[in-house]
């Protein structure tokens, strides 16, 4: 068995079964030299028994891996832990950039605790800001510290949209900095698991800027 560089504590992921369309999305918990635990969905998303195969999914910045893996055991904690294997093999699919642009539009954000994750998105009452922004990303400022991997909920909205759209965005990065003489954060993230439809949103909004950015160049 191989153990994937990219299973760390608090990514992301999705799951599957093998069989079936419906993905199910979780946290990875805790990861050991030959195992590894996730959240468990509520039980009415997903049942699994040990001995159960199912796919996982985990999708980066700059390439999304899939592989195939047991279910080893299930732990009634609180919340619920699956245990799984680590796969024989996993395969690693790279993924195009998105295009980005420079736009500065204030958000309403707060972290997302990981036992709340994703049924239960806390309350958006902190500010920041984007500096850029793409269909699967942007770097923001923020006033308060963050951690890498941490998750946030953000309500966004777009110019030109009447309803904000609401995110799950990864920390990928944090640049402490200092603007006049108070302290600020750069952070890079990256959405995760955000619909066809939010995507085309954010993909039209950058598409709109680009052009109005060339004709200001004229």
């Amino acid at each position: 068995m191989v153990r994937p560089k990219f299973i760390k504590v608090n990514f992301p992921i999705e799951i599957k079964l093998p069989s079936k369309e419906e993905v199910f999305k979780t946290l990875i918990q805790e990861v050991n030299d030959d195992k590894f635990s996730i959240l468990a969905p509520a039980l009415y998303e997903l049942l699994l028994r040990p001995g159960d195969q199912v796919e996982i999914i985990y999708k980066g910045e700059d390439a999304c891996y899939q592989f195939i893996t047991s279910v080893l055991e299930r732990l009634p904690e609180n919340p619920p832990l699956y245990i799984l294997a680590y796969p024989d093999e996993y395969k690693r699919i790279q993924v195009r950039s998105h295009v980005r642009v420079k736009a500065s539009i204030e958000f309403l954000y707060n972290l997302w605790p990981k036992k709340d994750w994703p049924d239960n998105p806390p309350s958006t009452n902190k500010k920041g800001v984007t500096i850029d922004i793409s269909g699967g990303g942007a770097r923001v400022i923020l006033r308060e510290p963050v951690e890498k991997d941490d998750l946030l909920y953000i309500h966004l909205s777009l110019p030109g949209h009447s309803l904000p759209l609401r995110l799950a965005a990864q920390v990928k990065r944090v640049i402490p900095f200092k603007k006049g003489g108070l302290q600020r954060y750069e952070v890079g993230l990256a959405f995760f698991r955000i619909s066809q439809k939010q995507e085309d949103s954010l993909i039209r909004f950058v598409f709109q800027r680009q052009l109005k950015e060339r004709r200001q160049r004229g």
